[in-house]
């Protein structure tokens, strides 16, 4: 793939090198003169001193050629900028989210991915203290539903189908992984102890689901 990167922070540098490394064309636009100095050095990748925002600079960064832009800086007005700026162009767009409060505004230009590390992060360990070993692997509509992984640890629920476990309203299985196999849950399916299972839920179901499914 080739993949445009603007703004060269920690977000940024630590995505291209990642990216770099796995065999993808990478671009990094940055504003600072010293830092794109710094990732000239430091990253196997063309490193463009100058504003993501500036159509001529986008230009020279291939976004004509550009399979994906991730917009990374820290001003979220500069990244609906450029959102807008992109919206022209046949691309896949994922841009960071400083302020949560902004994500709709993201999600009204139409990109592909809005995220935001405040709410993931607040998401994260507010799992991790309330909800013990239990994953959270992503934040959905402004932290309302989390994607949750844990494992079925309740031996009343070996043999049961999903559909029979009493999951509360707002609770999904959607994916079993078994001894390495990876199920598409259905309501039919039935569960084993030990499945590490994959379950959307809405933050007011969450702790009652995963109750019932580790049996504590």
């Amino acid at each position: 793939m080739y993949v445009i990167i603007i703004g060269g922070g920690v977000a940024g540098s630590t995505l291209g090198k990642h990216l770099s490394s796995e065999g993808h064309e990478v671009v990094i636009v940055e504003d600072d003169e010293e830092l794109a100095k710094t990732l000239a050095e430091t990253i196997d990748a063309l490193i463009i001193h100058g504003d993501g925002s500036d159509p001529e600079i986008l230009k020279d960064a291939g976004i004509e050629k550009a399979d994906a832009v991730a917009i990374l800086t820290r001003d979220d007005n500069t990244n609906l900028a450029i959102c807008q700026i992109l919206k022209k162009f046949d691309v896949r767009i994922v841009a960071r989210v400083n302020d949560p409060n902004k994500q709709d505004l993201y999600m009204a230009l139409d990109v592909s991915a809005a995220v935001s590390p405040i709410s993931a992060m607040v998401s994260y360990f507010k799992n991790a203290i309330t909800l013990g070993k239990t994953r959270s692997l992503i934040s959905l509509a402004k932290g309302k539903a989390e994607i949750l992984e844990l494992t079925i640890t309740n031996e009343k629920l070996d043999g049961k189908k999903i559909s029979e476990l009493g999951l509360p309203p707002g609770a999904l299985i959607g994916l079993i992984n078994r001894n390495g196999e990876v199920l598409i849950a259905s309501a039919d399916q039935v569960i084993k102890t030990n499945d590490l299972v994959t379950m959307v839920a809405k933050t007011e179901a969450e702790k009652d689901a995963v109750t019932i499914l580790k049996g504590e």
